[in-house]
């Protein structure tokens, strides 16, 4: 597998911090865009990586803004339109295609994920979401709503340490000890980073009906982090045709951290793999008809401005 790290710059002049792996051969044409979770970093996914890279798989994994390596406040947004922005300033920096490109996002990656799909609906060809928070699980009183609410008002970048119990996240031992020392891992979000992931929530349920694409959800049937009942109700609204949940019983909530993560992977992989071929032959048929008419299967890439290669590896 051949890795690469790079810089890209956001919008805002924020870095984003950017793996690619891609087989030695180069010669893969099929891209998966994998978007990690609240307070994870993209290194959490390269076990994730060399897998799907040994299927013919290239991938592309991001620090999203304040977490990893990437630059921002620690786990701090004042609206998720920025984490949106910075997921299409990497897809355009790698002129990836909606004709063999998917995005799978976990537990915040996949409301980032389908709040990118429903703002650029012509990017991907297929969807995937893992444990998806669309509804938080953990109550919290209204009193520390309400002080949370002031302090995003007055002070929205005072902090609150996560209220989640690591081992909540996983079943499996080597997964837990990683994180536990995994220094780019971050315990505390903003009164605003909250209020924005509400506000998130809200227009991802309003607006499910604009997922056209194909949609895998895969739930963890035992989630302690996210409500596991969620994605039935929201899938009902999602417009897609092609829509499909498995629900994983007694699984926690990072399926890809799991012990049999392996097999998640290889049978998420084999439904994208599907999506991806049928959109090629679509392609290919529209090709037949007009070469023209190819544009309407692409967004349109920008040059790779603002990359700033660090490293290569094997």
């Amino acid at each position: 597998m051949r890795a690469v790290e790079a810089y890209l710059q956001a919008d805002d002049g924020v870095g984003l911090f950017v793996r690619r792996f891609e087989p030695h051969s180069r010669d893969a044409d099929r891209w998966l865009f994998l978007v990690h979770g609240m307070s994870e970093h993209g290194q959490c996914y390269e076990h994730v990586a060399r897998s799907a890279v040994a299927r013919g798989w290239n991938v592309l994994i991001p620090d999203l803004r304040g977490h990893g390596r990437s630059g921002g406040e620690h786990i701090h947004v004042n609206n998720f339109s920025e984490y949106v922005s910075d997921l299409r300033r990497i897809w355009e920096w790698g002129g990836l295609s909606s004709r063999n490109t998917v995005m799978v996002g976990h537990s915040m990656g996949g409301l980032i994920s389908a709040r990118f799909v429903q703002e650029f609906p012509d990017c991907v060809s297929a969807l995937a979401l893992i444990s998806p928070l669309l509804r938080v699980r953990m109550r919290i009183s209204p009193f520390t709503i309400a002080l949370g609410k002031l302090l995003s008002l007055v002070r929205p970048r005072s902090r609150f340490r996560k209220r989640t119990d690591p081992t909540h996240s996983s079943r499996n031992p080597d997964a837990l000890s990683r994180g536990a020392a995994d220094p780019l891992i971050r315990n505390s979000l903003t009164a605003a980073w909250f209020f924005a992931m509400r506000a998130a929530l809200e227009t991802a349920w309003e607006l499910a009906e604009q997922i056209a694409c194909p949609l895998l959800v895969l739930q963890a049937g035992s989630d302690l982090i996210v409500d596991p009942h969620a994605p039935h109700a929201w899938l009902e609204r999602v417009g897609s045709l092609d829509k499909t949940l498995r629900v994983l019983p007694d699984h926690y909530h990072e399926l890809l951290n799991e012990i049999d993560w392996a097999n998640t992977l290889a049978d998420m992989l084999d439904w994208l793999e599907l999506r991806v071929l049928e959109s090629s032959r679509a392609a290919a048929r529209v090709l037949e008809c007009s070469p023209a008419a190819a544009r309407v299967l692409e967004c349109s890439p920008a040059a790779a401005n603002g990359l700033f290669p660090l490293r290569e590896t094997a």
